[in-house]
């Protein structure tokens, strides 16, 4: 079956507000918003495949972590984070 970018990045950001909505640490909140705001960001890019959009998603949110200096802390915690919602350990 093939996915679509959009349907996948629907599918990571349900998965995310599953997680935004079981906790109540204010920085995993964080780390979910981070994470669903550049989703929505990158969701219309054309492409097909969940491997091929994780991957893709995965160096933007790269990018975007180094050139907003997020703190090293953060930086681990929102790459556990999409470890966890896609199932892949990170290339770090």
């Amino acid at each position: 079956m093939t996915t679509h970018f959009s349907e996948r990045a629907d599918q990571l950001t349900e998965q995310l507000r599953a997680i935004e909505h079981a906790t109540q640490d204010s920085d995993e909140l964080f780390y979910c918003a981070y994470i669903m705001g550049l989703l929505g960001l990158h969701s219309s890019v054309e492409g097909d495949a969940c491997v091929t959009f994780d991957q893709y998603f995965y160096d933007e949110l790269q990018a975007t972590i180094s050139a907003e200096n997020l703190t090293d802390q953060d930086k681990n915690a929102v790459n556990l984070l999409w470890e966890k919602v896609t199932n892949t350990p990170s290339a770090d």
